[in-house]
């Protein structure tokens, strides 16, 4: 078999030697890196289990919390001159700012992980080599690899601006006018538009990102194993990458969605032929949190071992790539070497499965078996009566929901009403802004025939007539939605009137914005607020006064659960419409479900009521594993 130094150079030294090196790049194809990655890994799992373990730990100790404390220190840095000194320009750019270095700071623990992990692979002289030697080299290396994250995340942001430029710019032509839900809800002729103009530019740009990424692909080990500068490490990897893109590509592409399904298939295989014997445990409490403990300890063991050997996948075969490509191969004999090698990958081994235990016992003792779940109706009983409607409220009512939400609205004429949209185009063809309508013209607008003919004459409420109306059957949850200009007089307006009817008890005041949850807590601090948010950012608990946190369902997982049980508020999960979902999310232990179909959570919570412990035990388990 030819070695990769024919794959150096290719093309410059005449027919002969360009023939070589096609044939070596179809040879690569066929398997050359594939019988160097067997090789490796046959000799370099278990010292990678012992590196993956150590980094494991400095990512939790050291690195993680560095960087969430960071990105929440700069989070609210640039919150504090936002309000009232820059436009909404501004602030998206700054959003966005803050996305890029997010994601730098993530690239770059992920280069860190890779660049000890190719410090083990490289290492010879012991045939275990040491975790901690690599740990060394790679804090050695911590600053030249943070240059070089930094000099690709910016690359790839400055790349990005143009297609973005192009995309904001066909969004203000064709959409602006429009309301965001309206888009969304009914796909008005001009979003097929917008999308005929932007996707491919956006293709275009994903296409320009993707050669970028792979032509800079072997830029770690070149930075790691060469002791190149950060500079010269990407110039390193743009030549060896040089007319092989695609041929790259189609590898790590390929490696990357095997990784990616190796623990879905753990998971299902688990479900599907391990989780029954779980209805073999006796009716115990005692046996069935045994049971559970040992069942977790094996999956979590499983699990982590897929993860490391999908780690070390992808690193070995960059680290193939780069010296089939012609990149020195960096062979040396390790910093310090442990008295019984054997031993200490045991050790290392033993110390894997400590944590699996340790994992399944926190994950069973965090069961809170009988955590009391409320159900919100969102904005009523929104599929079987119009949205923001007194008949959908009724409706929810009727079905036994704990809460109404919905949504407020300041008219022209500085009256507080009930209605989600900007303007009435969704729910009556009528492209009029709310807040340019006085109450009056509103009342002549009719919001039911869209939804059925048979709430044809349902008219617009007022928030006044909504308390009424509800009257402590429910909490009202009263989420602000302000227009660009009156933020303020819209949460003054709002609270004047719940303090008229005396009802700060059975409302709860809530908003997208923390600037305005912070504003309603310094103005009334006896109201009780919510903070809607489609993710969690590091730092909100601690910089945002509130009662309950409502997050996107999709983000809720047992850390966002722990968060909000540390830090003392209430956790919702919204909008979440399959039973299978409330059923997850109950077992999960949140505070409170929002949904459009309220009759059904009442349901599936009534349901699990009636289970016995074990029961509830083993069925949390199985939502444990579809979450």
């Amino acid at each position: 078999m030819r070695n990769g130094r024919d794959m150096q150079g290719g093309g410059h030294d005449g027919g002969g030697r360009a023939t070589a090196v096609i044939t070596d790049d179809r040879r690569l194809l066929r398997g050359i890196l594939v019988h160097d990655i067997r090789r490796d890994l046959r000799r370099h799992l278990r010292p990678m289990l012992a590196w993956y373990l150590l980094f494991t730990a400095f990512a939790t100790i050291a690195a993680a919390p560095l960087t969430t404390w960071s990105l929440a220190a700069l989070l609210h840095w640039v919150e504090g001159p936002l309000a009232g000194e820059l436009n909404d320009l501004a602030r998206d750019l700054l959003a966005l700012a803050w996305l890029a270095l997010a994601g730098a700071l993530s690239w770059y623990v992920v280069m860190l992980q890779q660049a000890g992990m190719l410090l083990v692979s490289a290492s010879r002289g012991c045939r275990y080599r040491t975790a901690a030697a690599a740990l060394l080299g790679m804090l050695r290396r911590a600053l030249p690899l943070a240059v070089l994250a930094a000099l690709q995340v910016s690359a790839h942001a400055l790349l990005a601006v143009p297609w973005l430029v192009v995309g904001g710019t066909l969004y203000w032509l064709l959409l602006g006018g429009y309301d965001p839900y309206f888009v969304v809800a009914t796909r008005p002729p001009a979003l097929w538009g917008f999308l005929a103009g932007f996707l491919p530019v956006l293709v275009a740009g994903l296409l320009l990102h993707a050669t970028l990424y792979f032509r800079w692909l072997l830029a770690t080990p070149a930075l790691v194993l060469e002791g190149r500068s950060p500079v010269a490490a990407l110039v390193r990897s743009r030549d060896l990458t040089r007319g092989r893109h695609l041929r790259i590509a189609a590898l790590v592409v390929g490696v990357a969605l095997t990784v990616a399904a190796l623990p879905l298939l753990v998971t299902a295989l688990y479900d599907r032929t391990a989780t029954p014997l779980l209805d073999w445990i006796p009716p115990h409490r005692v046996l069935a949190n045994i049971g559970m403990v040992v069942y977790l300890t094996l999956y979590a063991a499983t699990a982590l071992g897929v993860l490391l050997l999908g780690t070390t996948l992808n690193t070995l075969l960059v680290r193939a790539l780069f010296h089939r490509l012609g990149g020195a191969r960096g062979g040396r004999a390790v910093d310090a070497t442990p008295a019984h090698p054997g031993r200490f990958v045991w050790g290392a081994e033993a110390a894997f499965l400590v944590v699996a235990l340790v994992q399944a016992s926190l994950a069973v003792a965090s069961m809170n078996l009988r955590n009391e779940v409320t159900v919100t109706a969102h904005r009523g009983a929104s599929t079987v009566a119009p949205e923001n409607t007194l008949a959908a409220f009724q409706a929810a009512v009727d079905a036994g929901a704990d809460a109404i939400e919905f949504d407020v609205r300041l008219s022209a004429d500085g009256e507080v009403v009930v209605f989600h949209d900007s303007d009435f185009r969704r729910v009556a063809n009528d492209p009029r802004a709310v807040e340019d309508l006085p109450l009056a013209a509103m009342r002549d607008i009719d919001i039911g025939s869209w939804f059925d003919p048979a709430f044809h004459g349902e008219r617009i409420a007022t928030l006044g007539e909504a308390l009424a109306f509800i009257d402590g059957r429910a909490l009202a949850l009263v989420e602000l939605k302000p227009d660009a200009h009156n933020a303020q007089a819209l949460l003054d307006a709002t609270l004047r009137e719940i303090g008229h009817g005396g009802r700060d008890d059975v409302v709860m005041l809530a908003s997208l914005s923390p600037e305005l949850v912070r504003a309603a807590r310094e103005t009334s601090p006896e109201v009780q607020l919510a903070l809607f948010a489609t993710a969690a950012l590091p730092g909100a608990s601690r910089r945002t006064d509130f009662d309950m946190l409502g997050l996107n369902h999709l983000q809720i997982d047992t850390a966002a659960v722990a968060d909000a049980r540390r830090h003392g508020y209430l956790l919702q999960a919204w909008t979440v419409n399959d039973p299978e979902r409330m059923a997850r999310y109950m077992d999960l232990g949140v505070n409170d479900i929002s949904t459009d179909v309220p009759a059904e959570a009442v349901r599936v919570r009534a349901g699990r009521a009636a289970l016995g412990d074990v029961e509830l035990l083993l069925a949390r388990l199985h939502s444990w594993f579809r979450r």
